[in-house]
């Protein structure tokens, strides 16, 4: 479970570097969406991933 909570940061922070490249060096219109797309779905994987991580500590 701990590889899986680590792959959720990591393409949390992938995801918001992606977001933050597109809005600041491109004005937002690369890949055809707006950036803030990428910010919430960094905000949702390390949602994802606190809980997992919380459940594990429920757990012990």
């Amino acid at each position: 479970m701990k590889v899986l909570v680590n792959v959720l940061v990591w393409l949390a922070v992938l995801a918001f570097v992606v977001g933050a490249a597109t809005r600041f060096l491109f004005g937002g219109a690369w890949l055809g969406q707006e950036a803030v797309v990428y910010w919430r779905g960094a905000i949702g994987f390390l949602a994802f991933a606190s809980t997992l991580t919380l459940i594990q500590i429920r757990d012990k």
